[in-house]
């Protein structure tokens, strides 16, 4: 593993901060009361809550989840999550990245707008697509324009990120030692969801299958710094990728590229069980590293089970 400060000087800390107004507020126990619940027949606070009530419908604040979404998604396409909120990018690609968050911030400053034009209408929507009874319990709860204003915000920033000398223990050392096992964590999620998605049940796929495959390989040559070992899985992907057709991708050349995604990037980073010495032994490659199974009738690339 390369050192700490290696590591720094090629990433920074690109974070963000997007606060979303989620159109809910806590279910009281006055809630039901005005409803003529009994509360007293409630379970007791340690047993259960109330949970939340919407005072809008739920269709209106999706655009803002989704734009956040969005956000999140692109800095892990450049990036490798580290600490919170926080994403270390390779300095070369933030600028790129800077530009893709600024066009959703300006997407979401505009559904704001448009969200708050119409915020009035959409309370009263939901108010008459409710039970009547409901009526006082939601106009009771509705915030005003201003409050929504102030928590819907969409904000980001990209950071140096260097150890203060005057703390000799700050953590700063174990999070970078960790971004490794987080991006081997992150294309593993990713490859089992490619494969899932893509692979399984297919007899043939198209190129466009492949491109979960090419986002994890520039993904992996961004941080290469992180790590000697993800120069082997980029020479894999590159070599696997090379000897594919350029058409439709079946038989032996689909076995090999879903052997790729669901048994070596499926498993990036893990370390094979050992098995018992035998007094014999036949030197094989681990299971999780053998190429899927295409099944010999249908010929479609069968399931696996993941143990993570």
């Amino acid at each position: 593993m390369k050192t700490t400060q290696v590591i720094l000087d090629q990433m920074m800390l690109v974070v963000l901060n997007i606060s979303i107004w989620q159109g809910r507020k806590a279910l009281k126990s006055t809630d039901l009361a005005l409803n003529g619940i009994d509360v007293s027949k409630l379970p007791p606070g340690t047993l259960a809550t109330l949970g939340s009530k919407r005072i809008i419908s739920p269709d209106a604040v999706k655009p803002f989840i989704a734009l956040k979404r969005a956000a999140m998604r692109i800095c892990l396409q450049q990036g490798v999550r580290f600490g919170g909120d926080g994403y270390a990018v390779p300095k070369e690609k933030v600028a790129v990245l800077s530009t893709e968050l600024k066009r959703l911030k300006e997407e979401f400053e505009s559904a704001k707008n448009s969200f708050l034009s119409v915020y009035a209408e959409e309370v009263e929507n939901w108010i008459a697509a409710n039970p009547s009874e409901w009526t006082p319990v939601i106009r009771a709860s509705v915030d005003a324009p201003r409050h929504i204003q102030k928590t819907l915000s969409f904000n980001y920033s990209a950071l140096e990120v260097s150890a203060p000398s005057s703390v000799a223990e700050n953590g700063l050392f174990e999070e970078v030692d960790s971004l490794y096992g987080q991006l081997c964590h992150e294309v593993r999620v990713a490859a089992r969801h490619a494969y899932e998605s893509s692979f399984v049940g297919k007899q043939e796929i198209s190129q466009k299958t492949l491109r979960p495959i090419r986002s994890i390989r520039d993904k992996l040559a961004g941080l290469l710094f992180l790590s000697p070992a993800i120069a082997e899985t980029i020479q894999s992907i590159d070599e696997t990728l090379n000897k594919l057709p350029d058409g439709s991708i079946s038989g032996t050349d689909l076995n090999m590229v879903a052997g790729l995604v669901g048994r070596q990037l499926a498993n990036l980073g893990r370390v094979a069980e050992q098995e018992p010495e035998q007094e014999e032994t036949v030197d094989e490659e681990p299971e999780y590293l053998m190429p899927a199974v295409v099944a010999e009738q249908s010929g479609a690339v069968e399931p696996i089970s993941w143990d993570f």
